[in-house]
């Protein structure tokens, strides 16, 4: 039999593929695509290559759309990892294929695959990002023995100022989401809405959890932990500026550390950031794995890379009067926005 390319109905035979894959991601499974249509209503096609009745790749793709960015096809937004998974260079060439034919019939003028590792793909690589990954030891006094005595006193300075630390689920989403919300609008970027972080415990809720650190009962910095296989990612990492003096983000980032190893995992994702920035090297000193990340294109005749992301130096403007917005405003107003952002 040929290979066929469709959109995939069985959500338990594409999980089962994916936890086959040992090039697969977390956001690959398929709990994003309810994720992400039950938060944004955004329009998802998972294409999965099949011959013989068995499965040879998948890609999810999820469609956005706005007056602003235009339309375009990306696999898979909010994330740093998603991308094709596939077998043999049929399946790739196949599912490629059926993605540009989506794209050219809804009229898009892009599509951005974030594969993460490099790959024998056509389309035009962009790897301007790296993903900061630690490599944890099996003990904890081994990761601490490696830091610099300049980090490891900063986070013995931190511990005086009497942080209670509390790990938590979905009944911790409220706490995250002040710091959150408060810490994006500071940096001048549309937050999420409270609802991204409420469905992703749902759909997640036995591998995620939220580690807090509060003062007088008020959270002042906060991540959102979500594990897969030997893998601990903390995408979401946010603190209020007036504790940051007493380095409760230091802080932070040790505990979620440390609680790794003692949970047996074997890699911490940091999140991804822009080499030679602040939040780079913030996260340099943890002794990180610079992971770059490839993300591919196909663009349509007379369209060009697309870029964007707040750090875009196109939007300084945008970022700084965003800043300026009070919090209430910026809480309506972000998620409205961001749901455009990929």
């Amino acid at each position: 039999m040929s290979l066929s390319i469709d959109i995939c109905t069985n959500p338990a035979e594409w999980d089962a593929y994916v936890h086959a894959s040992p090039l697969a991601s977390n956001y690959h499974l398929w709990r994003w695509k309810q994720v992400i249509e039950d938060t944004y209503g955004h329009s998802t096609h998972y294409l999965v290559a099949t011959e013989s009745g068995r499965i040879q790749g998948v890609l999810p793709l999820v469609g956005m759309k706005s007056w602003f960015f235009g339309h375009f096809l990306v696999s898979l937004p909010f994330f740093n990892y998603g991308g094709m998974l596939a077998e043999t260079q049929e399946a790739r060439i196949g599912l490629l294929a059926k993605a540009v034919e989506l794209a050219k019939d809804a009229g898009a003028q892009h599509i951005e695959l974030r594969q993460g590792a490099p790959s024998e793909l056509s389309w035009q690589e962009v790897s301007a990002k790296v993903a900061m990954v630690v490599h944890l030891p099996e003990k904890a006094e081994e990761l601490w023995g490696k830091l610099s005595s300049r980090l490891r006193n900063k986070i013995r300075n931190s511990r005086k100022h009497g942080f209670e630390v509390s790990w938590g689920g979905s009944e911790q989403v409220s706490r995250l989401y002040s710091v959150f919300a408060a810490n994006m609008r500071n940096l001048g970027t549309p937050v999420y809405p409270r609802a991204w972080f409420e469905n992703v415990c749902r759909a997640c809720r036995e591998d995620v959890r939220i580690l807090t650190l509060s003062q007088g009962g008020r959270a002042v910095a906060a991540t959102l932990a979500i594990k897969f296989r030997d893998f601990l990612e903390l995408p979401w990492i946010a603190s209020l500026p007036d504790e940051r003096k007493q380095y409760s983000t230091v802080l932070l980032y040790w505990i979620a550390l440390e609680w790794g190893i003692q949970n047996g995992f074997r890699r911490v994702d940091l999140g991804r950031c822009t080499p030679g920035g602040g939040v780079y090297q913030f996260k340099r000193q943890w002794g990180c794995e610079e992971i770059a990340l490839h993300w591919y294109y196909w663009l349509a005749p007379g369209m060009q890379v697309p870029h964007l992301r707040p750090d875009n130096p196109r939007y300084r403007l945008a970022v700084r009067l965003w800043q300026k917005l009070p919090l209430g405003v910026a809480n309506w107003l972000g998620p409205r926005i961001v749901r455009s952002i990929p």
